[in-house]
């Protein structure tokens, strides 16, 4: 007789261990601050079921079709009052089109599969318009409703058109009483790319001491998180932007938001410098100007990477309000800016030169690493 194991139903029975703070109120705040798609969501359930209640009281044909209200609502419902404005507007400009689409090819004399063609194919060619933007993609689905579910009737691309403006404009007001502002998420987006600079710059100091180099092929295909978390933090940045507009509450963080977008900016620039760097480093384009191992060997190559080690200490111990951050657990001062300025000083001071002199250097460097693209993409072509 098998005797069972107790251990695997003990295990069962443990208890999921929970953070520490999940029963004090500013746990959860925070989480719901860093998380605004559950306010996004609640604000979009609250919103179609405005919209429901309001069509399901219509007289005519837009009682046989109270469903799209609510589909206008949660449309409507996006992270940025003026964003969802927009995409509203472009949706049901997208349907009224679509609609029209479905209403002239119901006209011709051709049913079955050769209709449906008939429908994608302008309905297709029309959801590319530009000033449609991403809810161009309606077109093909509304031409398709209306020859199929509302086989063509003119009623149906009104009721259609007219119900999803509808929930639209209470998806609207939901946002203007309770407007978002997702200043978290960017600030998260900012500080993941500060921290991947950080850490770029760091392995291009590595770089310099190893025997052995990579291809400007090889960094790039090893750190392609880079240009991503870029674009992210653009992204999340801009969306900052935009629901400060008209928004107040966006003039209690004011000041926050300012900073976001200048660290911002600065951190782009820093990336376009680690990237110029890696290819200044690793790029096999006008080798034999100069032997790069020769010329950052010895003491020369071990000052210009305390510098870059300097600056990604640096880059590590700032907030997102780019300061100092005074929780870093250290017994020396936090390196910042200053430490960094006296570490790229020293490397300077290896090939000393007056400042219009460094100034002429660096615009020549750059003239001619534009040379050298400029013959990558000949080559290319």
């Amino acid at each position: 007789m098998s005797v069972p194991n107790r251990g695997v139903s003990l295990q069962w029975r443990q208890r999921i261990q929970l953070p520490r703070d999940v029963t004090r109120a500013l746990w959860w705040r925070e989480r719901w601050r860093r998380n605004p798609r559950w306010a996004v969501a609640i604000r979009a359930a609250v919103a179609a079921s405005l919209a429901w209640a309001v069509a399901g009281v219509l007289p005519g044909p837009a009682a046989d079709f109270p469903y799209y209200a609510p589909f206008g609502a949660v449309i409507a419902t996006t992270f940025t009052l003026a964003g969802s404005l927009r995409e509203s507007l472009q949706s049901v400009a997208a349907i009224a089109v679509g609609g029209a689409v479905g209403w002239v090819v119901d006209f011709l004399p051709v049913r079955g599969p050769l209709a449906v063609a008939l429908v994608i194919v302008p309905a297709v060619v029309i959801a590319g318009w530009g000033r449609l933007g991403a809810m161009g993609s309606w077109v093909p689905t509304a031409a398709l409703f209306t020859l199929i579910v509302g086989h063509g009737e003119a009623t149906y691309v009104g009721a259609y058109a007219g119900l999803t403006l509808l929930g639209a404009m209470i998806g609207i007001a939901v946002l203007a009483v309770l407007p978002p502002l997702p200043l978290a998420p960017a600030q998260d987006a900012v500080t993941r790319f500060r921290r991947t600079l950080a850490t770029d710059l760091g392995e291009l100091a590595d770089l310099i001491e190893a025997e052995e180099r990579p291809t400007l092929a090889d960094w790039e295909r090893e750190h392609a998180s880079s240009p991503r978390e870029r674009a992210q933090m653009h992204a999340a940045v801009a969306e900052v932007g935009e629901a400060a507009h008209r928004n107040r509450r966006a003039r209690r963080y004011s000041g926050s938001i300012g900073a976001l977008q200048e660290e911002a900016q600065v951190l782009d620039r820093l990336g376009l410098v680690v990237s110029d760097l890696a290819d200044l480093l690793l790029s096999d384009v006008g080798a034999g100007r100069a032997d790069r191992s020769q010329v950052l060997a010895g003491d020369d190559g071990a000052r210009v990477c305390t510098a870059l080690r300097t600056i990604s200490a640096a880059l590590e111990n700032t907030t997102p309000a780019g300061t100092a951050n005074p929780h870093v657990a250290s017994d020396e001062t936090p390196l910042s800016s200053a430490h960094a300025s006296d570490a790229v000083h020293e490397a300077r001071s290896v090939a000393p030169r007056e400042d219009d002199q460094v100034l002429y250097d660096g615009v020549v460097l750059s003239l001619e690493r534009a040379l050298d693209s400029l013959a990558r993409v000949e080559r290319a072509d």
